[in-house]
């Protein structure tokens, strides 16, 4: 610790670093350096995970041209060259650096008791750290809770009103026995109101606008208790879907309704990745294998199939596991070598995209999509009607947007909708439950009856366990 006369001694040099940084930043040059910095990440998004791939095959992900070549940070899109920082450091002595921290913060440097609370770590940040994590994972116990009791329909016309849609869904719910019994408990069966099926509903059918006179093709039911949400799944579950109807004589042609179980939104953000690999095998030619299986249990994608349908030796091309480093949350998406070439390959030209890859184009179209571009257009229509109105004394000549006006005060993380360390890790073969695969199409009889057991192809090399438990 210095005496008086050395901290004196020190704030004078602190104040002559501190002088000669002012006259730097004063200048034209670092004004325009700023300028450049920020104008480079206003419209920045975070770009898809890049593989890197290894001898031993536990690199991480490095830079964003697909390949083995880029020698930069995951899921992050480099500069081309080397830009200056927003901050330049400013170089002291360690003695003189303490006391003007010291001073700065109203300590008195020659206490060795204050200057000693003043560089321990406060222990509130890690119990605000503790509290954010447990908001955090009751938030998405929320999520799971209300998503478990939440249908989504599809497949709707959309210049059907939600006040339309009605008849569809109380039908479908009459043809329930379940849904019937649930009523007949609760006195409800002889009430004659025209929709009393949608009483097994928490809230009337939703469906959210999408236009002038169009609405989504979306609607969402919430039921009452999940016991109703298993059986309206197990009776309206599946592609097939089921014929919309306005009412009881007047059919929708080309419309079916389809039930898919809702998901909670952390979940389908983890799911990203998959879904990103179904868009890139979307884009294959009609007359290669583009049908695949998604067993969503454990985010595993089947080989592609020029047809659906089961297959003794089946393989699988991709797999996504997630684990927990230290306290980071990290990923790994294991793709065989025939899905990692067609990632790599260049986007038709039909689709008129400046993305190197497939493999990128996929990415920004799934993650982003037509938000990204209702952003841009939202944002140069702002910035015209600014500038526009510069000099003119009138007001910014600026109409309703496609937004409501609270949304730029509204936090999205748009520029990292995927803020995981993803690893893509290429493999020979991909490994997926043989059970989970049997599910998906009811061959119950081919099972091993353990969901534990994977294989790489083919029904695993198994006992299957006893349906009662032995006795001594």
């Amino acid at each position: 610790m210095t005496d008086g006369t050395g901290a004196a001694e020190s704030l004078m040099e602190a104040r002559r670093v501190y002088s000669e940084q002012a006259t730097l930043v004063q200048g034209p040059a670092y004004a325009a350096s700023q300028q450049l910095f920020f104008e480079q990440r206003r419209v920045a998004k975070r770009g898809p995970p890049t593989p890197a791939f290894s001898s031993t095959g536990l690199a991480t992900p490095t830079g964003d041209t697909f390949g083995p070549t880029a020698p930069t940070a995951s899921g992050s899109t480099p500069p081309a060259k080397q830009d200056t920082g927003l901050f330049q450091p400013m170089h002291y002595q360690q003695e003189t650096a303490f006391v003007a921290t010291a001073h700065s913060a109203g300590v008195n440097a020659n206490n060795p008791t204050d200057m000693a609370a003043l560089v321990s770590l406060d222990d509130r940040l890690l119990r605000q750290s503790k509290e954010l994590a447990w908001m955090a994972s009751e938030n998405r116990a929320l999520q799971k809770q209300s998503a478990a009791l939440m249908v989504i329909l599809t497949g709707w016309d959309t210049s059907m009103s939600p006040s339309e849609r009605l008849f569809m869904v109380n039908w479908m719910l009459e043809q329930i026995t379940h849904v019937q019994a649930f009523l007949q408990q609760r006195g409800w069966a002889n009430f004659d109101g025209e929709y009393k099926y949608l009483n097994v509903l928490s809230a009337d059918p939703s469906t959210p606008p999408a236009g002038a006179q169009k609405w989504s093709s979306v609607t969402l039911l919430s039921f009452k208790s999940w016991d109703l949400r298993k059986a309206f799944m197990e009776a309206y579950g599946g592609t097939q879907g089921t014929p919309l109807y306005k009412d009881a004589r007047t059919p929708v042609p080309r419309h079916h309704i389809r039930a898919t179980p809702s998901s909670p939104q952390f979940q389908r953000k983890l799911e990203i990745p998959i879904r990103v690999l179904l868009q890139a095998l979307n884009l294959k030619e009609e007359t290669e294998p583009r049908q695949v299986v998604i067993l969503w249990k454990t985010l595993t994608v089947m080989s592609p199939q020029m047809a659906r349908g089961f297959d003794e030796q089946a393989t699988a091309c991709a797999r996504l596991h997630y684990y927990a480093e230290g306290e980071q949350f990290k990923g790994i998406l294991e793709i065989t070598k025939v899905i990692s070439d067609w990632l790599a390959t260049t986007p038709p030209d039909e689709l008129m995209t400046e993305e190197d890859t497939i493999w990128s184009y996929s990415w920004n179209k799934i993650v982003f999509g037509v938000q990204q571009e209702m952003d841009a257009a939202e944002r140069d229509h702002f910035a015209n009607a600014k500038a526009a109105a510069k000099g003119t004394g009138k007001g910014m000549l600026a109409g309703k947007g496609s937004r409501h006006w609270t949304a730029p005060m509204i936090y999205s993380a748009s520029s990292t909708p995927y803020p995981i360390d993803l690893e893509i890790r290429l493999v020979s073969q991909v490994a997926y439950v043989w059970d989970e695969y049997c599910d998906k199409f009811g061959e119950n009889s081919r099972k091993c009856g353990d969901y534990r057991q994977a294989t790489f192809s083919g029904a695993p090399v198994a006992a299957t366990p006893l349906l009662t438990a032995p006795t001594a």
